[in-house]
């Protein structure tokens, strides 16, 4: 561990912190339903910085309370925060349009299994920074395909109808992808960041970066009114209490443990909950190949993954023990 990292807390064992990704699956799976609602009353760029902004006062205190108990960070530390809460900020901001856009033309089954394919982004995205692509990665890349294939392009059924493959994709789907990709960048992001400094600063700092980038864009573009925020007032106060201020707090302080590529695999299980919300509460449907689809897009993020897990297994406890030897040296 280098002099610019912080230690994780002996208390954050690798377990716990699976524990705390997979409530973040959870929350961001069913939060599609409360971006379906927004989107009847908001605009994408309104509804994304109406919820970063609120989720980052519901998560201040915290972070202020937090820093009273702390030891004041190395300059080190605010480097990596100030640098790490704009990054993170604006990719936020950046996925969170791109998802809501695609929301008005897609189903929330369709977006919840496309926005899982950044578990396969995150391993490419990671080569950049030093870490080895294995050939497992490569076979989730093609999984990935052939499930991106089955679950947008459900109207070919022959070779001969690949001609209009192009119409398959629709324009949400592709909106979505962008998503993807801009979530495994946010990912990365704070990976690095979370290490580094306090990882509920982080989380409030990268709110506001994002909610305030939104909601600029948002009085450029779409002229919010009062009655539009009133009328999506429930789904943006679900979303930014949960969806922002528990769930991406619950990532940062996770990832102060967990590697980029194993928080990914977990987080990617959104897509099962997002996919059991559009069937169980929106009433909608899977065929079969939609079903085929999703599975290997689930495989793919399983055999892209899967190679970390000992990796992970091995850093965490390495970190959690050096935790402990600096704690017990203090007393």
């Amino acid at each position: 561990m280098t002099a610019s990292q912080a230690k994780p807390s002996p208390r954050l064992t690798p377990l716990r912190a699976d524990l705390l990704l997979l409530v973040c699956a959870c929350v961001w799976g069913i939060s599609f339903l409360w971006q379906k609602q927004a989107n009847n009353s908001v605009g994408a760029l309104t509804y994304v910085g109406a919820r970063c902004l609120l989720g980052g006062l519901v998560v201040l205190p915290l972070a202020m309370r937090q820093r009273r108990r702390s030891a004041p960070l190395t300059s080190a530390g605010r480097r990596a925060l100030l640098v790490g809460g704009l990054a993170a900020g604006l990719c936020m901001a950046t996925a969170s349009v791109f998802q809501q856009t695609g929301l008005q033309s897609t189903t929330i089954t369709n977006a919840g299994f496309i926005t899982g394919l950044y578990v396969v982004f995150v391993p490419f995205l990671g080569s950049f920074a030093g870490q080895r692509v294995r050939v497992h990665a490569w076979f989730g890349v093609l999984l990935a395909i052939a499930g991106m294939f089955l679950l947008s392009f459900s109207h070919v059924t022959s070779v001969r109808d690949f001609s209009g493959f192009v119409e398959g994709l629709s324009t949400g789907d592709l909106w979505v992808l962008a998503c993807a990709a801009t979530w495994a960048v946010h990912v990365q992001v704070v990976g690095w960041a979370a290490k580094r400094t306090d990882p509920v600063a982080l989380s409030v700092l990268q709110f506001f970066v994002g909610g305030a980038a939104a909601t600029a864009m948002a009085l450029a573009f779409e002229g919010p009114t009062i009655a539009g925020l009133q009328a999506a007032a429930t789904p943006i106060v679900l979303s930014a209490v949960f969806a922002v201020g528990l769930a991406f707090t619950l990532q940062a302080i996770a990832q102060d443990v967990a590697p980029p590529t194993h928080t990914a695999i977990l987080l990617s299980l959104e897509s099962v909950f997002g996919a059991l919300t559009g069937v169980i509460w929106l009433g909608e449907e899977m065929g079969a190949r939609q079903f085929a689809g999703a599975g290997l897009m689930l495989g793919a993020a399983l055999v892209a993954q899967w190679p970390t897990k000992a990796r992970y297994a091995n850093a965490a406890t390495s970190a959690t023990s050096g935790a402990t030897t600096a704690s017990t040296s203090s007393r």
